[in-house]
């Protein structure tokens, strides 16, 4: 991939972050009696999670994402990380899992991820795919999408409204995570993966820092290193 200009508030953001030891992103604490209360059916995947929880046991919860039964426990796992404390993530997450077919819908989307690639995967799932999933948006459909196994390249990444917002102030790249748009997901997948190539790091950690760099000026639940 060849190199290219990065904008400033990236080559800075970036070498901060080496400079503080190239960490991975940190765990958050998470409520999961509350979780285990309303996902009853997915006790043993929410038991088997950590209590400080990260990005590793959420991929390797969902690694196996190919069938209708694993795929709902990727999904259960992505949700409780994606939503950490947000006191509606069970209820959200249970509602999209009672549409008729959704685990396989979910799994379908793990197999087109696995065998065609990110595009390919996020657009079943977008309005008019053939796994669209009513309550699921592209922020959290997006979030499912990254852990899930594939070595296509781009690789999946997640958009969701603070990374779009670091973006499009500080690199001038407009990308709206509010509606699904496979034009939209495209542009960014390129743009993030031609950026990372030139800093020399994995695209995920670059999305990762935009993401906290934002959580962190804003305040809330994710900031201070807590997603």
């Amino acid at each position: 991939m060849a190199s290219e200009t990065v904008p400033p508030a990236l080559n800075k953001l970036m070498t901060r972050w080496r400079a503080d030891g190239g960490q991975a992103q940190a765990g958050m604490t998470w409520p999961r009696e509350r979780w285990i209360e309303r996902l009853s059916g997915h006790k043993a995947v929410l038991e088997a999670l950590p209590d400080v929880l990260d990005r590793e046991p959420v991929r390797r919860a969902s690694d196996a994402a190919m069938d209708a039964t694993r795929a709902e426990v990727a999904f259960v796992a992505v949700m409780a990380w994606g939503y950490g404390g947000v006191g509606y993530g069970p209820y959200r997450t249970w509602r999209i899992l009672t549409a008729p077919d959704a685990g396989y819908r979910l799994a379908e989307a793990a197999r087109r991820l696995r065998d065609h690639g990110a595009m390919a995967a996020y657009d079943c799932l977008a309005d008019g795919g053939d796994c669209r999933l009513r309550g699921l948006g592209p922020a959290f459909g997006t979030k499912y999408l990254y852990f899930l196994p594939g070595r296509a390249e781009p690789s999946a990444l997640i958009l969701d409204s603070l990374v779009a917002a670091w973006l499009k102030r500080e690199t001038d790249l407009n990308v709206n995570p509010v509606g699904w748009s496979g034009r939209t997901y495209r542009t960014y997948l390129d743009q993030m993966h031609r950026w990372a190539a030139s800093l020399g790091c994995a695209p995920d950690e670059l999305e990762s820092n935009v993401f906290q760099a934002m959580a962190n000026e804003r305040g809330g639940p994710w900031a201070q290193n807590i997603r």
